[in-house]
């Protein structure tokens, strides 16, 4: 169903599904009742996140879990301060991959939100490592940091945003041209 129903179903729907729990939210963050496959404020398609039949159990997520994929990477975001992860374990991947999505998604200059630093300076707020994502009842997922070894783990570089300050003082004083 789309704009073409009858007017006020959509509200009455909804509310009667958001107190079922049944409701289905859009990737851009709408909520929208059970029985819609098309976003009712977007118009795109929305994502199947029915119950999936081994919640709780690791998997490694696909184009459908994430928000997009940048520089040939998945990326999602992780709640609203800004936070960030990339499905890669190369940092320099992941730089690329986050930025592009801080600046056709969320609209910002760059990944710092700052368009008068150097993106190199972001390279060193990212944390690569492994992580597990686990499905959770309403078709989401979560995301643990795990050591590498760990059953399931996925390489993840993570992005923390926020407030940045200078380069953190170890890499300001690093004069290694091989960093880049």
């Amino acid at each position: 169903m789309a704009l073409t129903e009858q007017p006020g179903t959509y509200w009455h729907d909804l509310a009667a599904d958001q107190q079922a729990g049944t409701y289905r939210k859009c990737r851009c963050g709408e909520l929208n009742p059970a029985t819609y496959d098309i976003c009712y404020s977007c118009q795109t398609p929305i994502p199947d996140h029915s119950p999936h039949p081994q919640t709780g159990q690791p998997f490694t997520p696909t184009g459908d879990d994430m928000e997009g994929e940048y520089a040939g990477a998945l990326v999602a975001s992780l709640g609203e301060d800004g936070d960030a992860i990339a499905v890669t374990g190369d940092k320099r991947q992941a730089l690329e991959a986050i930025d592009s999505y801080c600046r056709h998604v969320c609209g910002r200059p760059n990944l710092l939100d700052d368009a008068t630093r150097p993106l190199t300076d972001a390279y060193f707020y990212l944390d690569s490592g492994h992580a597990l994502f686990t499905r959770t009842a309403d078709g989401g997922w979560t995301v643990t940091p795990v050591a590498e070894d760990a059953p399931g783990a996925v390489p993840v570089t993570w992005f923390e945003g926020g407030v940045y300050g200078p380069v953190p003082e170890p890499y300001a004083r690093r004069s290694d041209p091989k960093i880049w």
